[in-house]
């Protein structure tokens, strides 16, 4: 699958475009936090994300601990850990994202 070739769904800050679907549960998706944007403080409360982080670089907070990420690292959130993504350059920051035990409705903005 090429990436010109997903469908992405724009959510203001940021736009997703679902890849590989696993289980009914578990998929992959690209997430592009836009440049100068942020994606603020979140958490879910069953499912775990693995961040794969394609491009660009930002600033991301997971529970306690703050990364600056870029091009080749890789995060894991647990369930109920707060995490959050600021984008301070001028190119978007891209991320695969593998979502395990995904539910509906499983996100939760503070």
């Amino acid at each position: 699958m090429k990436l010109e070739n997903f469908q992405w769904e724009d959510r203001g800050v940021y736009r997703v475009a679902k890849g590989f679907e696993l289980s009914e549960d578990c998929f992959t998706q690209i997430v592009e936090v836009k440049p100068k944007k942020e994606v603020g403080k979140h958490y879910h409360e069953k499912q775990t994300e693995i961040f794969v982080i394609l491009s660009g670089e930002a600033v991301m907070g997971i529970g306690d601990r703050i990364y600056n990420a870029k091009a080749g690292d890789i995060f894991i959130c647990r369930p109920k850990e707060r995490h959050w993504v600021k984008n301070y350059s001028n190119e978007p920051f891209r991320i695969l994202v593998f979502k395990y035990n995904y539910a509906e409705n499983d996100i939760f903005w503070e």
